[in-house]
């Protein structure tokens, strides 16, 4: 069985120099000529260098051992499908960095990798240009099928240059064989969303898609919801299992964000937090949720002005999408919205759920109405490990009795509003149970795929 080559004390910070290097090459060839003697015929297929600061002739020492054949044949190199490469040249200059890169890159050469990392580097133009080797050469052109590009700081620019690596040679080019794309917490901007569209739009098998914290506005994000359209229209998202989308704006084409999600069939996985949504976005990503019956483990819709003008069909929207999911959700998250007490009764009323284990409804200006129906909730979800209810309206009394219902489930509150949020409803007769009682005997109807 292949092993995988790491580095010594891999959660502990540091600088790997030369003569570190040298000493962790030594401890590798130890390891593998055990494998050697075991008649395996790949001895390493995966290497994680993550996490360390690597010195230029550190980077030259473990690039050397990984192509040389004096001691292995094949090179280490040729029998290597992941390289983990994050965050290798932290505190560096410019110039050193860009060497580290190249030359850990270069040595991948003769792989033919299957997943790449280059998250937590900081790369402009020059520095994805130092990894082409891992981006577009001839050992990821056929294999490639997992990339991350995550906390880079890739600019405008920088994302155009990665886009035109991965998309280049038309049927062959990279970008067709992924089926994980990991784009997170860059600073590609609008722009940065046209050249994401360029990229997907080459895609063919993506299981796994993550465009997030990139300072997209709704221009530029109009780009990422055409893209995932026009992938649904040509029916490429039968297989996404994992979309993160958080912290976009979608106000303005939630629409071609709900046609995209209606073909995510196999859906599990769906980060839409901080996306501008409002209640008509909601309801147009639930109702097509509703049509698709995706088995959902983890939502979140938080930051989404889910109940903004005291509206709560957005909220009824929520509750319905929970009840169909209720035998598969396991992480539910929608705090930092509106809905108050009615809104939250509604969605507290849907749980029957056996496998969720967290629920958080942090800041919804909550009040006692609605924590009295989640006090109902607790005996519906029986395996619930955490629930998260803070920045909301209880009186002390309510405190009490949450705690009393929950224990150590509840997270301990730090900016509970103590006066009760309900007395600030401007329509006392939303608080009523009437209109609520409806809903849950539909919600009781709606079919659980």
């Amino acid at each position: 069985m292949a092993i995988t080559l790491i580095t010594s004390n891999p959660k502990t910070r540091e600088v790997i120099d030369g003569e570190k290097a040298t000493a962790l090459v030594a401890s590798w060839k130890e390891q593998l000529q055990i494998e050697v003697a075991s008649g395996n015929a790949v001895l390493c297929d995966k290497i994680i260098l993550e996490g360390k600061s690597y010195t230029p002739d550190a980077a030259t020492i473990i690039a050397g051992f990984l192509t040389s054949t004096d001691d292995f044949q094949p090179s280490i190199a040729s029998g290597i499908k992941i390289a983990i490469i994050a965050d290798i040249i932290a505190s560096q200059m410019e110039a050193p960095a860009l060497e580290v890169l190249k030359t850990i890159s270069d040595a991948f050469a003769e792989s033919r990798l299957e997943e790449v990392d280059l998250s937590d580097n900081a790369m402009g133009t020059k520095g994805v240009v130092a990894c082409k080797t891992v981006l577009s050469g001839a050992s990821v052109c056929d294999t490639l099928q997992r990339l991350k590009l995550c906390n880079n700081g890739l600019s405008k620019y920088t994302m155009d240059e990665v886009a035109v690596l991965l998309t280049e040679g038309e049927d062959s080019c990279i970008a067709k064989n992924l089926t994980q794309i990991h784009f997170f917490n860059n600073m590609s901007d609008d722009a940065g969303c046209e050249s994401f569209k360029n990229i997907i739009a080459k895609s063919e098998h993506l299981q796994d898609i993550r465009f997030s914290g990139t300072r997209a506005k709704a221009k530029g994000s109009v780009f990422i919801t055409s893209g995932l359209k026009d992938l649904a229209e040509s029916g490429k998202l039968g297989t996404v299992t994992r979309l993160d989308l958080a912290d976009n704006s979608f106000g303005d084409c939630y629409e071609d964000l709900a046609e995209a999600l209606k073909m995510c069939l196999q859906l599990e996985y769906l980060d839409l937090h901080d996306c501008c949504l409002g209640d008509d976005g909601i309801t147009a990503v639930c109702d097509v949720l509703l049509e698709a019956k995706p088995p959902l483990s983890f939502l979140s819709i938080s930051g989404n002005d889910i109940g903004e003008d005291n509206n709560y069909d957005g909220a009824k929207s929520v509750a319905k999408l929970i009840a169909s999911i209720n035998g598969s959700i396991v992480s539910f998250n929608a705090s930092e919205n509106e809905m108050r007490s009615p809104g939250i009764r509604s969605v507290a009323r849907a749980f029957k759920s056996s496998t969720v284990k967290e629920i958080y409804l942090n800041q919804n200006e909550v009040g006692t109405v609605g924590a009295n129906a989640l006090i109902k909730m607790s005996s519906q979800v029986p395996n619930l490990e955490k629930i998260q209810l803070d920045y909301n309206g209880f009186t002390d009394e309510v405190v009490e009795q949450l705690q009393d219902t929950f224990g150590e489930k509840l997270t301990e509150f730090e900016d509970n509003i103590e006066d009760d949020y309900d007395e600030e409803i401007e329509n006392p007769e939303d608080l009523e149970d009437d209109d609520v009682d409806a809903l849950a005997d539909a919600l009781s109807q709606v079919n659980v795929a």
